[in-house]
């Protein structure tokens, strides 16, 4: 270990070279660049090819029935076809616990406020997985029987770029209406020609419009096995040193993509390696070229690459994540730019740990299929030698075409009685079926796939209590579940959050997407693309059967306690009852609650109705009172004009008081030569004032209390006539009087 005193100056230590010296400073070339890409590729190549690919090819092997092969001539070639029985029981409860529900998975909101966001991420993520990718339940059933059979399937999702000319004619515009018109969005051109004039002279145009409209989706693929390349000491996707789909592409399409098509020519080999992969070879024997044959320039095929490797071009020191594609078997780069994101996840039924590969159903099931195939064959033979004994027969004694014709009744020509005789072998075979009923009960232990479990060992369902077949089920149901629970966990939350992010990446528009059954604007840029994914498949202890009858249950507390508290409670609201039955319409099958079952969050109150015509008693009574307050406002109006003449008076009063007063007090002043208090004089004066006012408003007090008791007494008058009325309505008509009988 370097001491202290092994400092330079410099600060470095000695036997280190400075990054100058390193050459840290100097970025990576292109030859550098390819033979580090081409010797990761390399790699990853002879893992894929020399060792997963031969054991997928072993595994579709064991799912087809051609393993384990009979080699003997003459023996029974009977195949148990265990693995295949095995993933398709399992393939059936994969495909309806993923599309039995409406969303897969949902987002889950960073803060209260982003809830409603979350939703409507969860709701438009799903519904373009869902309804817009052309085929997905082919694409997730292809990629489970691959992880089912083949230890891996893997997905490929990104985000495709379509671009489209449409041309479009129009007759008849004006020289506005052209103009709106090629003012719009996506317009290139234009061309416009007179074609005639209105009768006011306003010319008239035909217009065509020539629109480049750019439209990107979301793709979703699932990759063959074979194309699939990973490091072959990766723990995961996201850890590996690279990752990398290959693919046979035409010249065509590489060229739509920007490539040079005389670079493409150049390395458009017909003896690439990959076109006889045995992978590919044994999957489609009946077309072994792998349609190599093109004759036709354009339609040549060119091996591509498209790789994610973490490289520290610029050397800084720091790896950053790089998206390299490469053509050719001498895999020449033609792109390598910085990405954010590696577009491929894997599902895998059996994980181990440390390790992107793991195990399939045929690795657990393989060795079953081995061993009963082997006794059925043995079973089989034992059966044909008790039904069709050997024959021993004197030579040059028989006819040996006639010995050897098996024909029922057919005549067997002897020189001599004995000379053929038969050979009596018992059938041993039923000492061997215990061993496959054996067999079946690990096979039955390894998967959870049990007869009892799918319902079909009549005589076990009839003689067993309903808990013990209930325990048969569950234990088959833990397996598929726990399946189901690592494809959703690997696979489904890392495709849904990448999907997330390239849509608030790439979507740079509002479109109106139908949810819901109701069209909403959706506009992912203001999205949280770092919200966390929630498994939402129905997973969980119990069967359908027993959580219908607990859902039942809660239904009927919650109905109970609304009845008993009302809807405004602090046990349970129409928002909960309302989750309640969605669950149970879910879990009966149907995928829209709304269809059966509206929001009450979304709910609005229809406008209250318009209220009757009054009765023409009750115009009466309006009309009454209208004229009562109209009589008592002119009564106030009068009131109040009269106080403002009062004001005016009183004003003009007391002006004139001071004015003579001021005017006798300069006469006495003057007359008695002496000077007189003022200020006591105008004291008096202003009590007076104020004693005049309070006398007003005592007037006018008595004015209101008398307005108000007239139009009690209007009112009570009206009340009374309305009464009236009402009585004389009620009151059956009196008959006619009836005179005196005629005498």
């Amino acid at each position: 270990m370097a001491e202290i005193s092994d400092y330079d100056e410099s600060g470095d230590l000695p036997g280190f070279a400075t990054d100058d010296e390193a050459g840290f400073t100097e970025e990576m070339d292109e030859e550098e660049i390819k033979s580090y890409v081409g010797h990761l590729l390399d790699d990853a190549i002879s893992y894929s090819d020399d060792e997963l690919g031969q054991d997928r090819i072993t595994s579709g092997k064991y799912y087809s029935g051609h393993i384990p092969e009979q080699d003997d001539e003459g023996r029974s070639g009977v195949v148990s076809y265990d693995v295949r029985d095995t993933v398709n029981s399992i393939l059936p409860s994969m495909m309806r616990i993923f599309f039995g529900t409406k969303n897969i998975l949902t987002f889950t909101p960073n803060g209260p406020e982003d809830v409603q966001m979350a939703e409507q991420c969860s709701d438009y993520i799903n519904n373009l997985l869902m309804e817009q990718q052309p085929d997905f339940f082919n694409t997730m059933m292809s990629v489970f029987q691959d992880a089912l059979i083949r230890r891996t399937g893997v997905m490929k999702y990104w985000w495709e770029e379509a671009e489209s000319v449409k041309s479009s004619k129009f007759s008849g515009l004006d020289e506005q209406q052209a103009q709106m018109i090629a003012g719009e969005e996506d317009v290139e051109s234009v061309e416009m020609e007179q074609s005639d004039q209105t009768p006011e002279g306003i010319p008239l145009f035909n217009v065509t419009v020539k629109r480049r409209i750019k439209k990107g989706k979301i793709r979703v693929e699932a990759l063959p096995p074979e194309e699939f390349l990973i490091d072959r000491r990766a723990k995961s996707v996201m850890e590996a040193d690279i990752v990398s789909h290959r693919s046979y592409k035409t010249i065509s399409e590489l060229t739509s993509l920007g490539y040079d098509p005389e670079m493409l020519e150049e390395h458009s080999s017909a003896d690439a390696a990959f076109g006889s992969n045995e992978e590919f070879i044994s999957r489609h024997s009946e077309a072994p070229d792998r349609g190599r044959t093109h004759m036709e320039p354009a339609q040549r095929r060119v091996l591509y690459c498209e790789s994610y490797i973490n490289l520290d071009v610029d050397q800084d020191g720091i790896s950053e994540l790089r998206r390299i594609c490469t053509i050719g078997n001498s895999h020449n780069v033609v792109d390598n730019h910085p990405c954010d994101y590696i577009p491929f996840v894997l599902f895998c039924p059996a994980p181990e740990p440390h390790t992107a590969i793991g195990a399939s159903i045929t690795d657990i099931v393989a060795d079953i299929q081995r061993i009963k195939s082997a006794i059925l064959r043995n079973v089989m033979d034992s059966l044909v030698m008790a039904v069709n004994p050997r024959m021993l027969v004197l030579e040059n004694a028989v006819n040996l075409k006639d010995v050897l014709n098996t024909e029922v009744g057919s005549v067997i020509r002897a020189r001599s009685p004995g000379a053929v005789t038969q050979l009596d072998m018992p059938f041993v075979g039923q000492q061997a079926l215990p061993i496959l009923g054996m067999l079946d009960e690990i096979k039955s232990t390894r998967t959870g796939i049990t007869k009892a479990s799918q319902g079909m060992d009549s005589e076990n369902l009839q003689s067993a209590t309903r808990l013990a077949v209930d325990s048969t089920v569950k234990a088959a149901q833990a397996h598929i579940e726990l399946i189901a629970r690592i494809f959703a966990e690997s696979g489904l939350k890392p495709l849904y959050k990448g999907i997330l992010q390239l849509i608030h990446k790439h979507q740079d528009r509002e479109m109106m997407t139908r949810l819901r059954n109701q069209w909403i604007p959706i506009d992912p840029r203001y999205w949280d693309a770092d919200m966390d994914v929630m498994v939402d498949i129905p997973l969980g202890a119990g069967n359908d059967m027993e959580k219908m009858q607990f859902l039942s249950t809660i239904a009927q507390k919650q109905e109970t306690l609304l009845q008993q508290y009302g809807l405004e409670n602090p046990i349970v609201n129409l928002g909960q009852y309302h989750t309640t039955l969605s669950r149970m319409v879910q879990l009966a099958g149907f995928k829209d609650p709304e269809a059966f079952f509206g929001d009450p969050a979304k709910y609005q109150a229809p406008p209250p109705p318009e209220p009757p015509p009054p009765s023409p008693e009750e115009q009466y009574i309006q009309i009454q009172a209208q004229k009562a307050q109209s009589d008592a406002q002119n009564d106030m109006g009068k009131l109040e004009l009269d106080r403002e003449k009062m004001i005016r008076l009183d004003d003009r009063e007391k002006d004139r008081n001071e004015t003579q007063a001021q005017l006798s007090i300069m006469d006495m002043e003057a007359k008695y030569n002496t000077k007189l208090d003022t200020e006591k004089i105008k004291a008096n004066l202003e009590r007076n004032r104020e004693a005049a006012k309070e006398r007003e408003a005592m007037i006018k007090a008595q004015q209101v209390q008398q307005q108000q008791a007239q139009q009690a007494q209007q009112a009570q008058q009206a009340q009374q006539q309305q009464m009236l009325a009402q009585a004389q309505q009620q009151q059956p008509p009196q008959p006619p009087p009836q005179g005196p009988p005629n005498a």
